[in-house]
């Protein structure tokens, strides 16, 4: 596959994860009224927005060839401060 044809093949990918995203905001600003007073509906929502992210951050790793960060649990550590850099 020449360079060019992928090129164009990842932009418009790029372009449909983005009309994806659009939609999703789209979606949680119509129905977010409604979800104030249903509990069922909030968890049922949240499961498939779940579900719709992880498909779109798998076709971007696939597409950027990018591996997934390893989000890292714990207490952080003190600020490490350069003792040479003067004020």
């Amino acid at each position: 596959m020449k360079a060019a044809n992928r090129e164009t093949i990842e932009l418009h990918m790029l372009t449909s994860l983005a009309r994806s995203q659009r939609a999703i905001c789209r979606i949680l600003e119509t129905i977010a009224d409604q979800v104030e007073t249903s509990e069922q509906m909030a968890s049922h929502l949240a499961e498939n927005l779940a579900a719709l992210s992880g498909y779109q951050r798998t076709l971007i790793q696939k597409l950027t060839k990018q591996n997934r960060r390893v989000r890292y649990v714990g207490t952080p550590g003190k600020p490490w401060i350069n003792k040479q850099i003067t004020r």
